[in-house]
């Protein structure tokens, strides 16, 4: 009986160690796929880029209280959804910050600013390995709602981990492509920031390969 009760237990971590990469739904890996592998600016590698360390973020500028409490928010969703590395505020050695300012005022921030969006991120990795290592983002203090303004936090903050491409499928996702003021992550969301930091989804990994972890 001790010997069924082992095997048994050893059939449970391994059905469970095999839905760690496998328990997601065509949807949300063709989903992911469309947002991992690609970048709404710059003409990057269609692989994967992620972080492996720790995320230790700084703010900057004149944020409101709102703001504040937003990315105490976002900051707690996403250590929630992701297990391999943690998230967490700094006020020195950070390696994200984001800035609030003017929109007018960017390009001297981050001369990588692509004028006209209220909410801008760039990240930094490595070439030979696709870890990012540093970001900066970008939020406009004016001419936006707090309503808009938490959602652009929220839809550049998770960007910034490695899903850097817009879509227009899903109106209700932090991800979509036209205007909105989304606050909250949508199912799939959650899903894709699961997927993108599964152990077995690794940095510079292309579509193909990406698709034979996961089918």
């Amino acid at each position: 009986m001790k010997t069924i009760f082992i095997a048994f237990m050893f059939l449970l971590i391994g059905c469970s160690f095999q839905s760690d990469a496998t328990d997601f739904t065509q949807e949300e890996i063709d989903y992911f796929i469309e947002i991992a592998l690609g970048a709404e600016f710059g003409n990057e590698t269609p692989v994967i880029k992620k972080w492996t360390n720790d995320i230790r973020i700084k703010i900057n500028g004149d944020p409101t209280e709102a703001d504040r409490q937003t990315i105490n928010n976002i900051v707690n969703d996403l250590n929630e959804l992701i297990t391999v590395i943690k998230i967490k505020l700094v006020e020195k050695n950070e390696n994200l910050v984001i800035a609030f300012s003017p929109e007018s005022e960017f390009s001297s921030i981050d001369p990588n600013y692509v004028p006209t969006n209220y909410g801008f991120f760039w990240a930094l990795w490595h070439d030979d390995n696709f870890v990012i290592y540093d970001t900066s983002i970008l939020i406009s203090s004016a001419k936006i709602t707090q309503k808009e303004r938490s959602h652009l936090i929220r839809e550049e903050l998770t960007q910034s981990l490695g899903l850097m491409n817009d879509s227009n499928k899903y109106k209700n996702s932090v991800f979509y492509q036209e205007w909105t003021d989304v606050t909250d992550f949508s199912e799939i969301d959650k899903s894709i920031i699961k997927l993108l930091y599964q152990k077995k989804v690794k940095p510079g990994m292309s579509k193909e390969q990406v698709l034979k972890v996961l089918n």
